[in-house]
């Protein structure tokens, strides 16, 4: 018997096990185990840490009762526990009280957390698709240790963002895992600028909102004018307008104001090929590569660029070569078959053209613009036209250009496609007024 209790005390409760201590909490183990080493739950170890535990009842409730309400504390601290709040809008930025109590979080565990938010944002400065996975690991962790750091929230959204905007994730799922990520960081603070930018980054590639995102954006680059993901953002935003030297300019300043970042000069390629400038799209590729940069954005608009400079023996060659180095790089695998297509071997062209539908039947498939390059070049523009659709509604990056994309030319002397980028609602520019003119 425990001293000073007697034989009908509550405290003789005792649970022997971490599952029966988590089946006691409501909790998984994982989290219990959690609140012990971080927070001090009173568990006791039989020989060591290492050792068997045990735990009374009674500490355990009066333990959480120290630290908040019980119901206040069914939702749950760790935030991979905790249920999805479907109905958050980034439009519904107010200041929330968090129904958890702060104090359970140790002032150790708030310094780690903030310090890696830190190397997050300084390995941001030097963003890639290498890089990436290990920002959001980062984010991640700062989030496990502190589940009230709102700056973790934001630089997880805006990673997840990043994600699938570059084709790394399907950006159906990674849009929506952002969004949950971003509702979490404006309930704690709602006035972060970064939260506003992300919010921005939804509503143009997601929601297809053009007149919020264009609203979002200005006002996080009225508040700073050097954020460079507002900056890019705002460039992507020019480019659905069909401004594209408005875009090339933005680009090149987010370029200037982050050097190491392959971000603002990829998108910079992009938009001199959009503007038919090939040739000096392709000798901006070898300048981005010799300073060490590279990734799957770069390697597409290089083959973009490439089929329409190149005869069509080199072409082949030229994307053959980068496909091998990047054999998922859906884009890159499209513009192949396109080249394929074009050059003649439509054998090859069709094989490549089954394997990615196969993909996308599997829902596998992240870019329906690389089949719809494949079908361009075997001249199937109806086929074509679906997918465009597809890729528009899924949120690519890419549909962002099929006003201005060179290698939809073929289709736009189709009345479909007018038709079919007017009912898409783009957001109108007296360019684009012209050429939908034009093209009726």
């Amino acid at each position: 018997m425990v001293p000073g209790l007697s034989e009908g005390s509550p405290r003789q409760t005792r649970l022997d096990t971490w599952k029966s201590i988590a089946h006691h909490l409501g909790r998984s183990s994982r989290t219990v185990q959690r609140w012990h080493s971080m927070y001090g739950m009173p568990v006791h170890h039989l020989s060591g840490e290492s050792g068997s535990v045990y735990a009374y009842s009674d500490d355990l409730d009066a333990w959480l009762k120290a630290r908040g309400r019980i119901g206040d504390l069914e939702v749950s601290l760790i935030p991979d526990l905790e249920p999805s709040r479907t109905d958050f809008s980034p439009d519904s930025l107010h200041h929330h009280n968090n129904n958890w109590d702060s104090s359970l979080i140790s002032s150790q565990a708030r310094v780690r957390s903030d310090q890696l938010v830190a190397l997050a944002a300084k390995r941001w400065e030097t963003l890639s698709h290498c890089n990436l996975p290990g920002i959001l690991h980062h984010y991640r962790e700062a989030i496990d240790l502190n589940p009230g750091c709102a700056p973790a929230y934001v630089g997880l959204s805006m990673g997840l963002i990043a994600q699938g905007a570059w084709g790394l994730v399907s950006p159906l799922v990674a849009y929506a895992s952002a969004r949950a990520a971003l509702g979490e960081a404006v309930k704690i603070d709602s006035e972060l600028p970064l939260a506003k930018c992300a919010s921005a980054w939804l509503k143009m590639l997601s929601a297809r909102d053009w007149d919020g995102a264009r609203h979002r954006f200005e006002e996080t680059l009225e508040h700073d004018p050097s954020c460079v993901r507002s900056v890019n953002g705002r460039g992507l935003l020019y480019i659905a307008e069909g401004r594209l030297n408005e875009a090339s300019e933005l680009f090149l300043e987010g370029a200037q104001r982050s050097p190491l970042s392959s971000a603002s000069m990829t998108m910079y390629c992009w938009s001199r090929y959009l503007a038919g400038q090939f040739e000096y799209a392709l000798h901006l590729v070898d300048e981005i590569r010799a300073t060490g940069q590279s990734g799957p954005l770069l390697d597409a608009v290089e083959a973009l660029a490439a089929i329409q400079v190149d005869d069509r023996e080199v072409k082949v060659y030229r994307i053959e070569a980068l496909a091998a180095e990047g054999p998922h790089h859906d884009v890159l695998r499209g513009a192949l078959g396109y080249a394929y297509a074009v050059n003649g071997q439509v054998k090859r062209a069709r094989e490549l053209l089954e394997s990615m539908t196969n993909r996308a039947k599997g829902k596998m498939n992240r870019e329906p613009y690389a089949i719809a390059l494949i079908l361009i070049g075997m001249n199937e523009q109806n086929q074509a036209a679906d997918y465009l659709e597809q890729s528009y509604r899924g949120g690519s990056l890419w549909s962002l250009g099929f006003r201005s994309d060179p290698i939809l030319e073929p289709l736009r002397s189709r009345p479909r496609l007018s038709q079919f980028l007017r009912e898409l609602g783009y957001p109108e520019s007296e360019d684009n007024r012209s050429r939908l003119g034009s093209v009726a």
